[in-house]
């Protein structure tokens, strides 16, 4: 991955995650500052990203780890939900964790795609 100081964590793992041809979108809830990665899986599920701490903007070199969660039901209801990938805490590089991650979403993404 390049290393692009002027970009987020949550930019560079969109642009990566689009790379390996993945649907991306930002949520952005009304309340608090959290914002997320969804990433959409055919069929209407989607994978949740965001670091340790809830959010997607964050700098390489402050990285504590990723986590995602896959959701069956998509906006529709969490029930079900299943995590795809945690390192929180552990304050992994940034590289290998955002690709250990890249890895495991598009694993799970075309493991789930419903067609």
């Amino acid at each position: 991955m390049q290393d692009t100081t002027e970009e987020t964590t949550g930019e560079r793992l969109t642009r990566t995650l689009e790379a390996h041809g993945l649907t991306v979108r930002t949520l952005s809830p009304h309340h608090f500052d959290e914002r997320r990665i969804v990433v959409e899986v055919q069929g209407g599920a989607e994978i949740l990203i965001a670091d340790s701490y809830g959010q997607i903007d964050g700098w390489s070199n402050d990285h504590s780890g990723w986590t995602a969660f896959y959701r069956p039901h998509g906006e529709r209801s969490d029930e079900g939900e299943t995590p795809v990938y945690e390192s929180e805490g552990t304050k992994p590089p940034f590289a290998q964790d955002t690709a250990a991650l890249v890895a495991a979403v598009v694993q799970c993404a075309a493991a789930r795609s419903r067609v």
